[in-house]
């Protein structure tokens, strides 16, 4: 695989289902917190779920919902806290349970977060979510057979569920089954056909079954439903780079620069074309970027190197050749000779 095509082998991290389950809230502080925490406005949310524990400091509920608001802040050992003072008061409480597991990987205690999802479903074994998010923790913990059962345990009991669908497609592409990956993706696409990540997912799987129409399909919906989509105009350039359509490939990872402008691979994969279709000052102005981002680019210097040769700039040529060496990079003797032969040393 060509180094242009090897960045899209990263897919996206995997994500825990963010629905939220709301119970009913007979008390008035509590209406106007889930109101708040629906409106994300989580601050005063928190306000008011806190003036219900303090009419009331056995309110289950109202401990469930302020750990939603403390999670949403950022505040997850608060929320945490107030997940546990829920179990405490109710321990058939799954939504707590459910919630604290998540929060609990948000703090990379993976122990500690299937223990609790695992309660959740032992309490409620028809909530999808929690076999979703445990699966999400297994995926993480590199246990994909334990993955794959519970993403399609969530499947199971809810057929529209679409984040299992595309989480279990991450496991399979991962795996290297891709024709379940794309099958997976398709039947998230049909039930959220706005969600731009799973087009370009889905268009990677194609690139590795060869199909790139399909990809650069997927790639192009991507960008329409997410129009600063920079990573899918990184794919989709990369794969026109490899089909030497350099014209689209160009004006696709000048996107990517707009939307992204600190994007090395998109200026060191443009350099690259620039100088091989004999746009050699613009390569060099690139590959000059490339190295301003991370001076230990080892293969800017390389490639550099062979623009400064087409400008016949020798002394500066064999200088990037250096640096490229120092950087442990074997450069080709052909081109070496190429180099010694041109500038008579």
């Amino acid at each position: 695989m060509s180094l242009s095509l090897q960045r899209l082998l990263i897919f996206s991290l995997l994500l825990f289902n963010a629905t939220v389950l709301y119970a009913q809230t007979p008390k008035q502080d509590k209406d106007a917190g889930l109101a708040y925490l629906k409106q994300s406005k989580f601050t005063l949310a928190l306000e008011d779920f806190t003036k219900a524990i303090n009419v009331d400091h056995k309110d289950a509920e109202s401990y469930t919902y302020r750990a939603l608001a403390n999670a949403r802040l950022g505040n997850f050992t608060d929320a945490i806290s107030d997940s546990t003072q829920a179990i405490e008061i109710n321990p058939k409480n799954f939504l707590a349970y459910s919630n604290r597991g998540q929060f609990y990987a948000k703090q990379g205690n993976m122990t500690a977060a299937v223990s609790d999802f695992n309660q959740a479903i032992q309490i409620n074994p028809r909530i999808a979510i929690n076999y979703n998010n445990r699966g999400t923790v297994e995926a993480l913990q590199g246990n994909d057979a334990a993955a794959l059962a519970d993403y399609t345990k969530a499947i199971e009991i809810n057929f529209k569920d679409f984040s299992a669908y595309a989480n279990r497609a991450k496991i399979y592409a991962q795996q290297g089954h891709w024709p379940q990956a794309i099958a997976d993706y398709s039947y998230a696409i049909t039930i959220n056909p706005q969600k731009a990540i799973y087009y370009r997912d889905r268009g990677l799987a194609y690139v590795n079954q060869n199909d790139y129409t399909r990809a650069i399909a997927d790639f192009t919906k991507a960008i329409e439903v997410n129009p600063k989509d920079y990573v899918a105009y990184y794919l989709r350039g990369a794969v026109f780079y490899n089909q030497k359509n350099f014209a689209q490939a160009t004006a696709d990872y000048a996107e990517v620069i707009t939307l992204n402008p600190k994007d090395i691979d998109a200026y060191f994969n443009r350099a690259l074309i620039y100088l091989r279709i004999n746009m050699t000052t613009e390569g060099i102005a690139d590959l000059n970027k490339v190295l301003e981002l991370n001076s230990q680019y080892a293969r800017a210097y390389y490639n550099r190197s062979v623009g400064y040769f087409q400008l016949k700039q020798y002394d500066k040529a064999w200088a990037d050749v250096k640096k490229a060496q120092g950087f442990g990079i074997a450069v080709n003797p052909h081109f070496i000779k190429a180099l010694k032969n041109a500038s008579g040393q």
